[in-house]
């Protein structure tokens, strides 16, 4: 045989195992994206149960607060009792919502995860509306905590036009949570007895 056909074999070998690879790894790609899918509509539907669950079981505390502060009518200690767990509960939304808004970053930047993200969004939306309707309204409305008295009747003096950095604008709206106390940490042992 002359080199031009041994070369010509060579070539065709090479191309047939290249797209025998591509294959392979098209196939691999698909699997992983399908199991990926899978995971992300199981933490879905887990997010949405638990959700459910916690608006419910928030619900039946609430009125159970309720009957009992009705009772009791001494609305400063259930407020110091509430107050520590929705500090806790404005706390830990603030650190969940920081680490979903960095996964949520990186995911986004595929266009198939994408997709799932934004109906992901659209169901996190409505949970979101949910506990706030069911659970921060009424231990707000019970407590006083949260609530803005009402504006007096006289108007206001016009304000200086400033403009604020958008990060500024939102951490200035928002109180300053309250820190819970310190822990005290346990004796630590010698390293010689």
């Amino acid at each position: 045989m002359s080199i031009a056909s041994d070369f010509r074999t060579y070539a065709d070998t090479a191309v047939a195992q290249g797209k025998t690879a591509v294959a392979q790894s098209r196939q691999v790609l698909d699997q992983s994206l399908a199991t990926a899918q899978a995971q992300l509509n199981d933490v879905t539907g887990t997010a949405t149960d638990y959700a459910s669950t916690i608006a419910e079981k928030a619900t039946e505390t609430v009125f159970e607060l309720r009957v009992t502060a009705e009772k009791a009518i001494n609305l400063e200690a259930l407020k110091t009792a509430v107050e520590p767990y929705l500090a806790h509960a404005r706390e830990y939304g603030t650190s969940v919502t920081d680490r979903a808004e960095g996964v949520l970053t990186n995911l986004r930047s595929d266009k198939r995860v994408a997709k799932v993200l934004d109906s992901a969004t659209a169901v996190s939306g409505v949970v979101l509306v949910q506990v706030n309707d069911r659970i921060v309204k009424p231990v707000q409305s019970l407590t006083g905590i949260g609530v803005k008295p009402a504006a007096p009747a006289r108007k206001p003096a016009p304000k200086p036009a400033v403009t604020k950095p958008a990060a500024a604008r939102k951490t200035a709206a928002r109180p300053a949570a309250k820190k819970a106390p310190a822990r005290k940490s346990p004796a630590r042992k010698s390293a010689t007895s």
